[in-house]
């Protein structure tokens, strides 16, 4: 009989203050065909985490784990897959990203160039991604429209600014 693997992750059973998140021992989840495990290095706090600690985005089925992306080191995965352990990668896991490891499927999952960091990295997936759909999918700004930005303290905001600049500075 094997022994159930554990990790550490951080738990939310009800909604709240920063206060609610426990850190806890639970299974180390399975990965399944098409999908990675990832040893999780870093993981980003988007406000939609926020929102969703606090109840602001709906009802939930507690207990759960926040984050929307991670930064990590493929622990496993399918010898058909494009991601091989060991490499380094952002990804969007489908359980929360507050943990030692996460799984994501591997179409969501992207291998982060060596001279980025993985604190680089975490940073960047939701915003830099929800950043570029709103530049180029929906504003379909061109180098000759003025973009307006309003709060631009945010990550959304931050990286739309640094996106246009880039663009077109």
């Amino acid at each position: 009989m094997s022994k159930e693997v554990m990790m550490q992750a951080v738990i939310q059973h009800e909604f709240g203050s920063a206060d609610v998140l426990k850190c806890e021992q639970i299974p180390r989840p399975s990965r399944q065909e098409g999908e990675v495990l990832i040893k999780v290095a870093y993981a980003s706090i988007n406000y939609a985490d926020l929102k969703t600690r606090v109840g602001g985005k709906g009802e939930a089925e507690f207990p759960f784990t926040l984050g929307l992306d991670a930064a990590g080191m493929v622990e496993e995965a399918s010898e058909s897959s494009v991601f091989s352990p060991g490499d380094r990668v952002i990804a969007f896991p489908k359980s929360g990203s507050y943990a030692q490891y996460a799984i994501a499927s591997e179409a969501l999952g992207f291998k982060i160039p060596d001279e980025l960091s993985f604190e680089q990295a975490a940073a960047m997936p939701t915003v830099a991604i929800l950043s570029y759909m709103l530049i180029h999918e929906i504003g379909r700004v061109k180098a000759s429209d003025t973009v307006v930005i309003h709060s631009a303290g945010g990550g959304v905001g931050s990286m739309l600014v640094q996106a246009s600049q880039a663009s077109w500075g």
